[in-house]
């Protein structure tokens, strides 16, 4: 890159970066902020991917850091069997330095380990230059003892041995296991560690699925049909999706198989008044208006004007013109009137189920966290009960996999809401689930897991109101 360039550095401030500036220090310096300053990772890789100018620098820096950060744990394991001091003794730059070497050690076969080690002791004697020799050891030894170091004992520490293989906190496994199982758990673990697929949503009110692949195809992208949902398509080699004609015409959006489910599930239809309790960042939003094709009234409530911003930007650049957002509390919803034949409470959630997408999200949640958010989202489903019609339906979803949001939210809205009766899901889902599923369905509930289905782990629950 260029001299003079000027990026965030990891404490935060403006500097020019040397010509010696690469994707490896990239990495770094975004792992750096994130730990330190829990800075949100997707905001920092979109700031700061920016700045290198090459498609392939782009890619290994974001590999490295979204790699980095789901095996952390692991690769703690086998960084600190060659060190005399804890890790929580180094600076935060050396630590990053050490797991963005060891990963591509462990897990980028294609990378040659000495690249790997050389380039670690250029970045930490350009920052921190006096654990050279400490940086410059670690990994030599990491390379060379490799996978071969012993795990906890599976038999007799089963969730140790499972966060420390697979990089997830071990609260996290120890609740999994108490609900599914070591086998069951283990698949979950690995596949919240298999990078997370691109899925896009075709813009149906602009152009057809069938249409957007060819042009998709037309701008070099590698595009693969969605069975799971008619407007879905997965995309490889595309670059910069802000970049492409057809994201900037809005013929798509990105949106997960699993919440593209959702707006299916609720059922809107043309002409038709919907309310939306917490609706940014708008992709299921925006999906309930093209299903409405464009004719009707949505409201879109969002406790956060900033995201609401989103939420217009996203509506305009897709054409869409039934949307109307408004900033409010959705266990209040103050300022709404009127029912409404379709409302979606798409609540606020630990995002456990995002975990494979959201490589620093399995390190900022505590068990704590999801009892607190259970009240949250019993308070809004109740809440947003009020608006439906009678004979109205609303759905209910998150985007976690835990039973306290999901399972234990509906037990209490059920038995506070008489009024409400479960729809049955048989035969909205048009791929093939397991038995158990099939009774949760008939149920009208869907617990989706992500090893079960490869997609995003999800829940949804559909209810209908007494008529009068």
């Amino acid at each position: 890159m260029a001299g003079g360039s000027v990026q965030v550095n990891s404490l935060g401030s403006d500097r020019p970066l040397s010509n010696d500036h690469n994707a490896r220090r990239t990495a770094v310096r975004i792992l750096t902020r994130a730990e330190k300053e829990k800075a949100y990772v997707n905001l920092l890789l979109q700031r700061q991917l920016r700045e290198l100018g090459d498609s392939r620098d782009r890619q290994l820096a974001a590999a490295l850091v979204n790699g980095t950060l789901k095996n952390r744990l692991t690769l703690d394991y086998a960084i600190r069997r060659h060190l005399k001091t804890p890790m929580s003794a180094l600076p935060h730059m050396v630590r990053a330095i050490l797991r963005t070497g060891a990963f591509q050690l462990l897990y980028m076969d294609r990378i040659p380990a000495a690249a790997a080690v050389n380039e670690a002791v250029k970045s930490v004697k350009a920052e921190e230059p006096k654990f050279a020799g400490l940086v410059n050891s670690v990994l030599h030894r990491v390379a060379e003892v490799g996978w071969e170091f012993p795990w906890p004992d599976q038999k007799k520490e089963p969730a140790r041995y499972l966060a420390v293989k697979y990089s997830h906190p071990q609260w996290l496994a120890a609740r999994w296991l108490a609900r599914w199982g070591l086998e069951e758990t283990e698949k979950l673990c690995i596949s919240n560690n298999l990078p997370a697929p691109t899925c896009i949503r075709t813009n149906t009110l602009k152009i057809s699925r069938e249409n957007l692949v060819s042009r998709l195809e037309n701008e070099g992208i590698q595009v693969t049909l969605s069975a799971k949902t008619p407007e879905g398509l997965f995309i490889e080699d595309f670059g910069a999706l802000d970049e492409l004609l057809s994201y900037q015409e809005g013929l798509f959006t990105v949106q997960d198989e699993s919440s593209q489910l959702v707006a299916h599930i609720l059922g809107v239809k043309p002409g038709e008044r919907v309310l939306d309790v917490c609706c940014a960042p708008g992709g299921k939003t925006t999906h309930l208006a093209q299903l409405m094709n464009n004719q009707g009234t949505i409201i879109g409530n969002d406790l956060y004007p900033a995201k609401l911003s989103l939420v217009n930007e996203l509506v305009e650049r897709l054409g869409i013109g039934i949307i109307q957002t408004q900033a409010g509390d959705a266990g209040i919803l103050e300022g709404i009137e009127g029912r409404f034949d379709k409302v979606l409470v798409d609540a606020p959630c630990s995002g456990l189920g995002v975990i494979r997408r959201r490589a620093d999200l399995r390190w900022q949640k505590s068990e704590q966290e999801i009892k607190e958010l259970s009240e949250i989202q019993k308070k809004i489903l109740l809440r947003a009960a009020d608006f439906v019609a009678p004979g109205g339906e609303m759905v209910y979803s998150t985007c976690t996999i835990e039973p306290e949001e999901n399972f234990e939210v509906v037990k209490v809205f059920r038995a506070e809401r008489p009024d409400f009766s479960s729809v049955s899901l048989t035969g909205e889902i048009n791929f093939p689930v397991t038995a158990g599923d099939k009774k949760q369905l008939a149920k009208g509930v869907f617990q989706i897991l992500p090893h079960l289905y490869n997609m995003d782990g999800f829940f949804l629950a559909k209810f209908r109101r007494a008529g009068l």
